[in-house]
């Protein structure tokens, strides 16, 4: 059941450094941000699901129908109105969404805020897999691609799946995560013992992300 009360909420605009009411909030629609005849989707999610937001000052909203942009990582959101809008940058740090799973019976989870790394900038929107002292983050994106009929010149444009890059956040640093052990053991080697126990005892892959995230969570836990 959507909130009704949502439509009260106050976001802070850290652009312009002002208060502005969730319904007011600046938006556009998919359509008059793409040309209609881009076949396919840009969203990591093509129906709208439920997630609770938390607001970069940490206060949790929600649950609000959502829709995440994974070509131009932005959140789309509809207001008690049924207006779909875009989250405006700086406004959103976390979106827990509460039905939403992948194939992996992973809930889907997405955080920004992380240090610039490649090509993303501190307002991408990572899919978080585990979270602690070990944070294994995924970047999940979509291209729009353009092909051109050999035969007939026709031009046809779709959005693409760019398939996904894994990395590790830890003690405020960001780095490309590599499937091996001597890598994963070199983030956790403050409890090196347990971990390699863990790691045979449960025949760890590096290179399967459920292992991982069963390793992490693990080290996680420890005190």
């Amino acid at each position: 059941m959507m909130n009704e009360s949502f439509g009260q909420l106050e976001f802070r605009n850290s652009n312009v450094g002002r208060l502005i009411n969730l319904e007011d909030l600046n938006g556009h629609s998919l359509l008059k941000k793409y040309d209609p005849a881009i076949s396919g989707s840009p969203f990591i999610n093509d129906e709208w699901v439920p997630a609770k937001i938390t607001l970069a000052k940490g206060k949790v909203i929600g649950p609000l129908p959502v829709k995440l942009n994974i070509e131009s990582s932005e959140l789309y959101f509809l207001d008690s109105t049924g207006r779909e809008l875009i989250a405006a940058e700086g406004l959103v740090k976390k979106v827990d969404c509460l039905t939403y799973y992948s194939k992996d019976s992973t809930r889907y989870v997405f955080k920004n805020g992380y240090p610039d790394i490649d090509k993303q900038n501190e307002n991408y929107y990572y899919q978080v897999f585990t979270e602690g002292k070990i944070e294994l983050l995924a970047k999940k994106f979509k291209y729009i691609s353009t092909t051109k009929d050999a035969f007939t010149g026709e031009i046809s444009k779709d959005f693409v799946e760019g398939g996904m890059v894994l990395y590790i956040y830890s003690n405020y640093f960001m780095q490309a995560f590599h499937p091996t052990k001597s890598f994963v053991l070199s983030l956790l080697k403050d409890k090196e013992q347990a971990v390699n126990i863990f790691i045979a005892t449960n025949k760890i892959n590096f290179k399967k992300n459920t292992d991982l995230i069963k390793l992490f969570n693990y080290y996680n836990g420890l005190e």
